[in-house]
């Protein structure tokens, strides 16, 4: 399965993400690592966590703390490598690769926040993603993209709680809860001008990680191909 997960940060994607990798591992008897230890997505691109989680602990503190200093220029040449990279056939060609954000991030959150990829200057981040999306419908026609969303009055009571399974990943991004409505409405734009032919949303305002699992699962279930199917049967 080949799945792109991108929203607002407190939206849940990273929470929704855990209940999927979950499910598909009941699924198809795969392996599950619980937060915050482990996650089964990609999910390096939002500056400043652009270390991957495993392997990379011994600099990931340092490098986190290095990449708000560098100038626009350079971080954008460093987030077109990460989202390139991602590209390449050891990811594309495996059974389950899965992102969050990847260069939907880029598409909202580099003009906006960190100084580069606006609309008509050097990599223009809106004209990036519409160029990515033919290489994912070329490479992985299979792929689901899903919006995850909640109410700007959400996100906001989300952050002043502070609940996360993933709370060092909300630190220094930038993001702050007086942007909730433009970043979600972003996000929805890019989602709804998507190239991409599968794709859902998932609403969490209201409803329980649970609850938006099952809403996944309900939604997902026409895109799963004919090999994941076999892979589901086999367990």
């Amino acid at each position: 399965m080949h799945l792109i997960l991108i929203g607002c940060e407190w939206a849940g994607k990273r929470t929704l993400g855990n209940e999927i990798a979950k499910w598909w591992a009941e699924k198809t008897e795969g392996k599950h690592n619980p937060p915050p230890e482990g996650i089964h997505f990609h999910d390096h691109y939002t500056v400043p966590h652009v270390v991957h989680i495993g392997g990379h602990d011994h600099h990931k503190e340092q490098s986190e703390k290095d990449i708000l200093k560098i100038n626009p220029g350079l971080l954008e040449h460093f987030q077109r490598y990460q989202i390139d990279y991602h590209f390449q056939p050891g990811f594309v060609t495996g059974q389950d690769h899965w992102n969050i954000d990847w260069y939907y991030g880029d598409a909202v959150f580099a003009p906006f926040y960190w100084g580069y990829g606006g609309p008509g200057e050097y990599g223009d981040r809106r004209e990036m993603r519409k160029h990515c999306d033919t290489q994912v419908m070329e490479l992985m026609p299979d792929c689901i993209l899903v919006l995850v969303k909640a109410s700007p009055e959400a996100i906001v009571k989300r952050m002043k709680n502070g609940h996360s399974p993933y709370p060092d990943r909300h630190t220094n991004t930038m993001f702050k809860k007086e942007d909730s409505k433009y970043i979600l409405d972003r996000f929805e734009e890019e989602f709804s001008d998507s190239l991409i032919k599968q794709k859902i949303s998932i609403d969490t305002t209201n409803s329980s990680p649970e609850e938006s699992l099952n809403e996944f699962v309900e939604k997902v279930s026409p895109f799963i191909t004919a090999d994941d199917l076999s892979r589901m049967e086999a367990k």
